[in-house]
């Protein structure tokens, strides 16, 4: 047999933070995979986990690795365990949600089985899974209680982070913060809330567009409605001497602040819009929008319909919700990770960019859709995910708010903005700029 190297297991049952814990572990520098699944399930038979998968990775979370801590434990000596706990109320609430009926009806065979050995249901049942998680502690603490230097309890939700996992697994503690990923309350956020949102925004900055809408803009009604807006829009351009694109710009700033705060009032608002906290600040944020409420402004001061409302949602430096929406030529694209990214005209069906990225295959250097100068970044970078070319781009720089919420529509529909390292890219840095060279997957 060939020598077994020691592995770090995080065996925390689901919604106990195991998400963070797999992002810690890919910050501090290990291969980790999270939520390998299960394609069978045989309680206390190793071979129900895929062991190539195991031996290629340094560590993994989540389903089905707490279902098979013991057998880990002694196929791979010298392991470091940590088992992610909850506080009872926040772990059976975020069961009742994820671990429902419908879930239930799409579980596979194996998946299902594992449930019933740790809960006795596949379906949510307080009592049962309370009970479960019970069970499943006691027996984690029991088998280690000789063993301290192997276990680590780890309590993210309760604000536990790198101070315990650090000296456990013998790590310089990084200059990030601990990551607070699939955080319930955000990961239920609706996407369509976020749209609305964004098309909301678009049709304040619209009485001050002096150019024309395209036919799918005209479709969505707004054109009909906007020959009122527009006329009271230049009254007050020539009357208070204002600048179209920077009234336009607090018009739908105004809308995105209230519609953001509305929807979450705990996560910062990161725009050109308001002053920018010191990055000593900002620096310890989980989660923060990025928002521009006119990309482009240049485009939409000459009458070009090249410019876009932006909304990203940033997670630990990484784009997981992004909204690209443009007014004038009546089109919205948006993503969230692991959701998908979509295309949709006004009054039409949306179209899965991952479908349109197939269509699109072998898409030449030279068929690659060019930036127009002034236009927007994000609507560009969106119509690059639509037609699905990878490798380099010319290498520009931006402001994180022109960028973020298209690289998030990038993310979902399977490709990545990177940098000439080919390194996704990373948000809320110092100095709020980014520069990227490539496309990845």
């Amino acid at each position: 047999m060939s020598q077994v190297h020691g592995k770090i297991f995080g065996i925390g049952l689901s919604k106990t933070g195991t998400s963070s814990l797999a992002q810690a572990l890919q910050i501090l520098g290990y291969k980790t995979l999270d939520n390998m699944g299960a394609s069978r399930y045989v309680a206390g038979d190793l071979s129900s986990i895929d062991l190539a998968t195991v031996e290629a990775h340094e560590a993994l979370t989540d389903t089905p690795i707490p279902s098979f801590y013991r057998e880990l434990d002694a196929r791979y000596p010298g392991s470091k365990f940590i088992l992610t706990v909850r506080d009872r109320p926040g772990w059976l609430k975020s069961c009742m949600k994820q671990f429902n009926a419908r879930f239930a009806e799409t579980q596979s065979e194996p998946n299902r089985r594992l449930f019933e050995d740790l809960y006795g249901t596949n379906v949510f049942d307080e009592a049962r899974f309370s009970a479960g998680y019970d069970r499943f502690v006691a027996g984690v603490l029991d088998y280690f209680k000789d063993r301290p230097s192997d276990l680590l309890v780890l309590d993210v939700a309760g604000g536990e982070g790198w101070e315990k996992l650090c000296p456990f697994l013998g790590k310089p503690i990084p200059d990030v913060p601990f990551p607070k990923a699939n955080v319930t309350q955000i990961r239920w956020m609706r996407m369509e809330d976020l749209v609305a949102l964004a098309e909301e925004a678009g049709r304040a900055l619209l009485p001050w567009y002096e150019g024309e809408l395209a036919p799918e803009a005209q479709r969505s009604g707004v054109g009909a409605a906007l020959t009122g807006r527009r006329l009271l829009g230049r009254a007050m351009k020539l009357a208070l001497g204002r600048d179209a694109s920077e009234a336009a710009r607090k018009a739908a700033f105004k809308v995105l602040a209230a519609g953001l705060r509305k929807l979450n009032s705990e996560i910062p608002i990161v725009s050109p819009m308001e002053p920018v906290p010191p990055y000593e600040e900002r620096r310890r944020w989980n989660h923060l929008w990025l928002v521009d409420p006119l990309d482009g402004a240049e485009a939409f001061a000459r009458g070009d319909s090249a410019f876009s409302v932006n909304i990203a949602l940033i997670e630990d430096g990484r784009p997981i919700y992004g909204v690209v929406h443009s007014p004038a030529r009546g089109v919205t694209y948006y993503g969230r990770t692991g959701k998908g990214a979509f295309r949709r005209s006004a009054g039409g069906d949306a179209l899965a960019l991952e479908a349109a990225a197939k269509s699109a295959a072998g898409t030449s250097e030279e068929e690659r859709p060019e930036r127009e100068a002034g236009c927007s970044f994000a609507l560009g970078l969106c119509l690059v995910a639509e037609a699905a070319p990878q490798g380099a781009l010319s290498c520009e720089s931006a402001m994180e708010w022109s960028v973020a919420a298209a690289h998030a529509v990038l993310a979902a529909a399977g490709l990545q903005l990177c940098d000439g390292a080919t390194r996704p890219l990373r948000y809320n840095q110092s100095a709020l700029s980014v520069r990227w060279a490539s496309v990845c997957r």
